[in-house]
């Protein structure tokens, strides 16, 4: 039976979510002098500074600098989705809820600065050559993983090493050198070249294609060190994870420097940290992180079951970008504060698998874009409150522009763009596979599109399926993926989302590829090449907004609308906001993630 849909509000919540996967640098800034970088000098203390700071696009936090922290206390924290393989750093499919987890066990080498530049974290410098074809990385004295193993470069090269070879991040970092040893297995990559300078300190080298005979200037590099990969984990954990059946360390709980450590994790429904008594970092008075005793993360996928469980008092903090709870949330400000993040958002989209022989046809992707009412969609599905998007480039992100030339909402287009299509196809009616998630939601999204496709002369399957299958299908390009809901492009430089789009990195279907649609546009692979290496940052974001026009022209993927991030909170949870790194400046909440470490109970709240 067919579903009419009129642009009203209801409450369901739009697109499923999907991975932020790999050394995405999920915190990569986007600014007119995006991407410049210079030696980062050392820091005497690990304690940080007492300012406070916005994040980009992120609303100032609910707490003063007058508020002192309350120690102790439990938290339970409500997030969207359960990870794939988890929790090494180099396995794990990490989206924003799990970067919000994993990043209390793990401490990242590096962090974005609400200035937007690169700080080291348990790295204590990141210092460049003159031409960016060498990184030199020393780490913090004195700082040990929660076995006891001390921190040092070799277990940082050990763990660097099985992320920049792992199939997940590989294609990320593919213009890092390698040299061969002679002994890869059949498929296996050869290791980075990285060389130790002694205890704490080391070196990695660039190369073209990992050639290490064609060193290639890097500027923006370090970002990739405030990502998945770069991660830290304790190389005795790392070495026992490597060792088992598929190398993802399943069934063992992570070790790292991290602020908490993992307790107990139940897959789809919570895991349990209880507080690192011996962690590194201090606030401003001395005080060691973290402020709480324990942090219970719950899997809840449904956004409105969500909600009702932060409105119920069953969580005290919820991670959302579902415009409906964003939107409501609005409303009930005084008793469930909230910080929105707005700019150098991720784009809600839907995802194209580019090999399937009808969608090579850019008549039927541009027929299919232009039978879509954004606004209509966003009244529907997201609580009115989203803004179109143009693109998988938001505003505040390297490459963003107001009119990139997308094709407006016309029906009659799109049905020409299809009847197009037919012509060329023998008269053949086009058939298109849409994937979602089993839940209602992300079900009338789907059945929004199934009927404008369907006006325009599309025939539209609707398969529902698991998410963590769902990624998998796009992840390996399965038969059945033609196109899905999608919320990905969260990085703020071009150089940090190089590997969705690149050619080279789109293996056939059937093999693991980040670059899920398997887009190969010989225009946008030699923008992103050029660019790479462009030391001029004005230079670098005028071929950032050629790779806009050209997806606009080409409508390799459907934009829909640019996400807002909600953090919502009962009240009683201080510290949100900002991160404070220990070189006093202060990294932003992106993506719905929080630091945890630094949040504390604001009054006497004890929960069992």
């Amino acid at each position: 039976m067919k579903t009419t849909f009129h642009a009203q509000r209801r409450r369901i919540a739009i697109v499923s979510t999907v991975v932020a996967i790999a050394l995405l640098g999920a915190a990569c800034g986007g600014s007119e002098d995006a991407g410049e970088t210079s030696s980062t000098a050392a820091t005497e203390t690990t304690e940080a500074a007492p300012e406070t700071t916005t994040g980009l696009g992120t609303e100032a936090p609910t707490t003063t600098t007058a508020e002192k922290p309350v120690l102790g206390g439990k938290i339970v924290v409500a997030g969207e989705a359960e990870a794939g393989t988890p929790w090494t750093p180099y396995a794990t499919n990490c989206d924003s809820y799990c970067d919000m987890r994993i990043q209390n066990v793990y401490d990242k080498l590096a962090a974005l600065d609400t200035d937007l530049k690169v700080h080291p974290f348990l790295a204590e410098t990141i210092t460049p050559n003159a031409d960016f074809t060498e990184w030199t990385l020393k780490m913090r004295s004195g700082i040990t993983f929660t076995d006891g193993t001390p921190l040092n470069a070799d277990g940082v090269i050990l763990n660097l090493q099985a992320a920049f070879g792992s199939p997940l991040i590989a294609a990320s970092v593919k213009d890092l050198a390698r040299v061969p040893t002679g002994k890869e297995a059949p498929g296996q990559l050869p290791p980075v070249k990285i060389e130790k300078v002694d205890d704490l300190t080391l070196t990695i080298f660039t190369g073209l294609n990992g050639d290490p005979t064609k060193p290639l200037p890097w500027p923006g590099f370090d970002y990739y060190l405030t990502g998945q990969g770069a991660f830290i984990a304790s190389p005795l954990y790392l070495t026992a994870a490597l060792a088992t059946e598929d190398k993802t360390g399943a069934g063992l709980l992570p070790v790292g420097t991290g602020p908490f450590i993992m307790t107990s994790f139940t897959p789809g429904d919570r895991m349990v940290m209880k507080k690192n008594p011996n962690y590194w970092m201090k606030d401003a008075d001395g005080v060691a992180y973290p402020y709480l005793d324990e942090i219970e993360f719950r899997v809840i996928p449904d956004a409105v079951t969500r909600q009702q469980a932060l409105e119920s008092g069953d969580v005290d903090l919820i991670s959302t970008s579902d415009g409906n709870s964003v939107a409501d949330l609005r409303t009930k400000a005084d008793k469930f504060p909230m910080l929105e993040q707005t700019k150098g958002v991720e784009t809600f989209h839907v995802l194209l698998h580019l090999t399937k022989e009808q969608l090579k046809s850019r008549d039927l992707r541009c027929a299919m874009a232009q039978a879509i009412d954004k606004q209509a969609l966003i009244d529907l599905t997201g609580g009115g409150i989203l803004t179109p998007a143009n693109g998988p480039f938001s505003p505040g992100q390297e490459g963003y522009l107001d009119d990139n030339g997308s094709l407006p909402y016309d029906p009659a287009a799109a049905k020409a763009g299809v009847d197009a299509y037919k012509a060329a196809n023998g008269g053949k009616a086009p058939k298109i596979i849409y994937s979602t998630v089993p839940d209602a939601n992300s079900l009338t999204q789907a059945q929004y599109l199934q009927q404008v496709w369907g006006e325009a002369g599309i025939e539209v399957e609707i398969k529902q399926i698991e998410q963590s299958t769902l990624i998998v299908n796009a992840l390996f390009g399965a038969p059945d993926f033609d196109a899905f809901g999608w919320r990905n492009h969260g990085g703020l430089f071009v150089d940090n989302q190089y590997f969705w789009w690149y050619g080279p990195t789109a293996p056939p279907d059937g093999q693991l590829a980040l670059n899920f649609g398997r887009l190969t546009d010989p225009v946008i692979d030699g923008l992103l090449e050029q660019q790479r290496s462009e030391l001029d940052p004005a230079k670098r974001k005028s071929i950032a907004e050629d790779i806009n026009r050209q997806f606009a022209k080409e409508c390799w993927v459907l934009p829909t609308a640019w996400t807002i991030w909600g953090l919502a909170s009962n009240g009683k949870v201080g510290g949100l906001g900002t991160l404070k790194m220990p070189d006093g400046s202060g990294a932003t909440v992106r993506d719905g993630v929080f630091f945890p470490g630094q949040v504390w109970l604001t009054q006497a709240y004890k929960r069992a």
